[in-house]
């Protein structure tokens, strides 16, 4: 394809290893890319680190750590404020192949972006994202094909759902449905995205063809931490109240009910972590949003 003006954004927040991994394997891209690092208040200055080594990557430091869609919303604005015409959204605890972005490009448009095929990186042959769906009933975010051996597919195929670890966006798309929204902090902003890009009448292509190997939950502490929990819970009452008209009268209960049963189980276990799905839970339902001290 002809060159493209390409940005593509990296958020790290106490991820310097991961980060300078993921920047040495989009150097090796058959794209050439800007690559723009945004420090989302790292407690070491990992920005100044970066810049030392990378001195072509453009590093933002934020003031402080407003979570994943802030510190996306941070790199989205300088690249339209320069021009770029794609940005590809990508996790820093990623690795891409060679031809990842060549392909995402072929397959985002005015009325489409790209997601690519998701690998373990510890399993590099199993599928953790294989196209996805928001699911009307229940409110989740759901990936095909998860922890499926990869079968090689190549035929580009249309879905609901690209998870945020990486999706290929062209400018002109934010300038249609806007950025992410700041208010979820962490987790579900994606899927909110999503609805958004359908309702704006822009699909989502899934290109097979492009790979990415993710250290899945990595960052996060895992998916029974408080602070998983907290805010999944939370911020999916939030997306489903926000976009009513696309679930089923279901989705609310389903996910206030599922939660609720998840926290008994925990207490019974003895766990603590019980109050974060008791806060999510109060928190969705009441509209609290942005940063919250579990």
């Amino acid at each position: 394809m002809g060159k493209v003006k390409l940005a593509v954004i990296l958020v790290d927040y106490n991820g310097l290893e991961d980060t300078i991994e993921c920047i040495e394997s989009i150097e090796k891209s058959t794209v050439q890319s800007q690559i723009v690092v945004v420090d989302n208040a790292s407690e070491e200055n990992e920005a100044e680190t970066i810049s030392h080594k990378f001195p072509d990557v453009k590093t933002i430091r934020s003031k402080m750590n407003g979570g994943f869609s802030a510190g996306n919303n941070l790199g989205i604005r300088w690249a339209l404020e320069q021009g770029y015409e794609y940005i590809a959204l990508l996790n820093n605890d990623t690795v891409i192949a060679p031809n990842m972005f060549e392909l995402l490009c072929q397959y985002a448009s005015d009325t489409s972006v790209s997601a690519p095929k998701m690998l373990y990186y510890s399993n590099p042959e199993t599928i953790w994202y294989g196209g996805g769906k928001i699911n009307r009933k229940t409110g989740n975010a759901e990936h095909y094909y998860m922890n499926q051996v990869d079968p090689g597919d190549k035929t580009v195929r249309k879905c609901d759902f690209a998870t945020g670890c990486c999706i290929m966006i062209p400018a002109s798309v934010f300038r249609k449905v806007g950025l992410l929204d700041e208010r979820f902090f962490m987790y579900c902003e994606d899927s909110e995205f999503c609805l958004r890009l359908k309702e704006n009448g822009i699909g989502i292509n899934y290109v097979p063809t492009a790979k990415l190997w993710h250290k899945v939950s990595q960052s996060t502490g895992g998916d029974e931490s408080a602070f998983s929990i907290y805010y999944m819970t939370r911020n999916r009452i939030l997306y489903i109240k926000d976009h009513e008209k696309e679930f089923g009268p279901t989705a609310l209960a389903y996910t206030v009910v599922t939660r609720i049963i998840r926290m008994i189980q925990m207490i019974v276990k003895g766990k603590t972590e019980w109050r974060a799905f008791q806060k999510g839970i109060h928190d969705g339902l009441v509209g609290v949003s942005g940063k919250t001290a579990l």
